[in-house]
């Protein structure tokens, strides 16, 4: 089943890099040992989807790297060179015994850079294929999930085929006559099935990187919930991109919907916001999360709003640009489908006045919606007064504490409403008044 989500929320989320040396969610994943692996990540990394059998099945997988000792290291360089090989886009070698002659002869009198990727190609190809025959072997002695075990099965039918059991076998050197049929056969004749037993090379790879984030950092893989009922329960979330994450816990309780989020800026909102996103995202892909655990229930879209642009193209101001999104999100909502959405201060494009109508308006309504869940951060306190169907609404919020007039954040979400307000001492603190009085002062001498 597809899993929706928009470049907004790709942006939001930092799922990718926008720049060469950006960093982003990918980053943190993208340790495989081959060019292979990584395009495999990055193919599998695009495609969230909300099939639990497929979900399952990845996780059994990750799981199997995780919780048995079979490993196989891959050597980068080989598997870039039978790449290029693959993707040769001279003729194959012709499969008889003349040709093959003619072929070495021609490369002995004047050497064939072509004919030179192609046996180095083979040889390569070669011992990874005798390396893949032991990894699988062992993995074999215990319990591999079945979707695993059918990868397995393609690798070693495909090894164990005639034509090249008998050259796996032998120990010296291949004969040109050799070079050739094999060649022919795997560019040519069985190409699509070689591609496939690469491809599970790739899929190796990516598994075993997965696995390893489990085993050296603080990584789960999330539990799906079943049921009618919508849930979502994490224990010690962190957002993977910062240097010294502070965790924060959260489960929305049976009956509600929505999380009203207060608190002062740089009290940790918006990273709070951006970590529960993240779990949704990386859920819908199977992958570990930076939790300690995570239950929820499978989504059909995650939506956010929290870097929202200016369109001035279109001539839309930031405001316009907020009720645009707010529009837009309002309509993919469906009481037959969960959507997960994510507004980081909502209409703040606009007056204090309208910015509290349009919220208490919205909020309340959002409020009514069951299947889908809500997390709205704002600074307008007085909403939370006045918001209707408070049963469904769930009120935390971020403070902080002031230590010699200066504010100090633990980051850490609280239930409750904030009542901090702690710009104008931010203000005081960078002595912006005195400043000015002097320059008001100066005018007047």
């Amino acid at each position: 089943m597809r899993f929706d989500i928009d470049k907004q929320t790709i942006r939001d989320l930092e799922l990718f890099p926008e720049r060469r040396n950006d960093k982003s969610i990918l980053s943190v994943y993208n340790k495989t040992e081959t060019v292979g692996g990584r395009e495999f990540l990055y193919k599998v990394f695009s495609s969230p989807v909300s099939n639990r059998e497929l979900l399952e099945n990845r996780k059994n997988e990750i799981n199997f790297f995780v919780n048995n000792a079979c490993s196989i290291t891959f050597n980068s360089g080989q598997l870039d060179f039978i790449e290029y090989y693959f993707r040769n886009q001279k003729a194959p070698l012709r499969p008889n015994f003349i040709d093959a002659a003619a072929d070495k002869v021609k490369n002995l009198f004047k050497e064939n850079n072509d004919y030179y990727t192609i046996t180095q190609g083979i040889s390569h190809i070669i011992r990874l294929f005798g390396k893949l025959k032991v990894f699988i072997n062992e993995a074999r002695m215990v319990n591999v999930p079945e979707t695993l075990n059918h990868d397995f099965e393609r690798v070693i039918s495909f090894i164990s085929s005639k034509s090249l059991n008998s050259i796996l076998a032998q120990s010296g050197a291949l004969s040109f006559s050799q070079i050739n049929n094999l060649d022919y056969l795997l560019r040519y004749k069985v190409k699509n099935e070689f591609r496939e037993v690469v491809d599970v090379v790739y899929k190796i790879d990516v598994l075993q990187t997965l696995a390893g984030l489990m085993k050296n950092e603080d990584f789960t893989l999330p539990e799906y919930l079943a049921g009618e009922n919508t849930g979502f329960e994490v224990s010690n979330a962190f957002h993977p991109l910062l240097s010294s994450p502070v965790s924060n816990s959260f489960s929305f309780t049976h009956g509600s919907n929505l999380c009203f989020i207060t608190g002062p800026n740089m009290s940790g909102k918006s990273t709070f916001l951006k970590t529960m996103g993240l779990m949704v995202y990386l859920a819908h892909l199977g992958f570990p999360v930076p939790a300690k655990r995570l239950s929820l229930s499978l989504f059909d879209g995650l939506y956010t709003t929290i870097n929202l642009p200016d369109n001035l193209n279109l001539g839309y101001s930031h405001f316009y640009s907020e009720v645009k999104r707010v529009k837009d999100l309002v309509v993919k909502i469906d009481t037959d489908k969960r959507h997960f959405i994510i507004f980081d201060e909502l209409f703040r494009g606009t007056n204090v006045k309208d910015a509290y109508d349009a919220s208490l308006i919205i909020m309340s309504a959002l409020a009514k919606i069951q299947n889908n869940l809500f997390f709205i951060s704002t600074h307008i306190l007085e909403v939370a007064e006045n918001i209707e169907n408070k049963e469904s609404i769930l009120f935390r919020c971020f403070e902080s504490e002031l230590v010699d007039k200066t504010p100090v954040y633990d980051f850490r979400i609280k239930n409750g409403i904030s009542k901090e307000r702690v710009g104008l001492s931010i203000i005081k603190n960078e002595d912006i008044i005195e400043i000015l009085e002097k320059i008001v002062s100066k005018q007047k001498q």
